[in-house]
């Protein structure tokens, strides 16, 4: 059982305690300060890696959906890079974005007569660096079979490179039989 002096002494000692002194508050902001230090390069790294993911997915994506055009249509559709969402980049540039479109000519290029299947708009190009190898570097071409066929009627298999600031990146191949896939790279 507490006597009365007790109890006085904890009543006492919780109405002096209202809030912290100036020391303890600015010992706490040093050590959020150093640890938000320490995190900021984490989490920078972390962002690129996204980055990094997303448009490999999103080209990947855009692959697949090209591919299902091709069997659906049993036509040529053609991928490719673009930064104004109607022509195709002759740099072979794809940081800028890509468009596919059902290529009936089997030119590799669109013309104003060739149908827009859609168009994905990359906002990363001062960001991230994608590439192709020689055989996708200007398109990427499926035909009604779902196989990727050059204009010439050859074999078109080869790879992407997507690239950050980071050492690592992800590469985007295309196999002999058209279906993309992914696999990190270093960079």
């Amino acid at each position: 059982m507490l006597t009365p002096a007790r109890d006085l002494r904890e009543e006492t000692t919780m109405r002096n305690c209202k809030g912290i002194t100036a020391i303890e508050l600015m010992v706490a902001l040093g050590v959020l300060a150093i640890l938000a230090t320490l995190a900021a390069p984490a989490f920078s790294e972390m962002l690129e890696r996204q980055r990094i993911i997303g448009a490999t997915n999103s080209l990947l994506n855009a692959m697949h959906l090209a591919r299902s055009e091709a069997l659906k249509r049993n036509q040529r559709v053609t991928l490719c890079p673009s930064s104004d969402g109607e022509t195709c980049r002759a740099d072979g540039n794809w940081a800028y974005g890509w468009i596919w479109f059902a290529d009936p000519t089997h030119s590799g290029e669109r013309s104003d007569e060739d149908l827009l299947i859609g168009y994905e708009g990359a906002e990363l190009q001062d960001m991230l660096s994608i590439t192709g190898n020689n055989p996708v570097r200007d398109y990427v071409s499926y035909v009604a079979r779902g196989t990727t066929q050059r204009t010439n009627g050859a074999l078109q298999m080869g790879s992407f490179t997507v690239c950050g600031n980071a050492q690592e990146g992800r590469r985007v191949i295309v196999s002999s039989i058209g279906r993309p896939r992914s696999e990190p790279v270093s960079c």
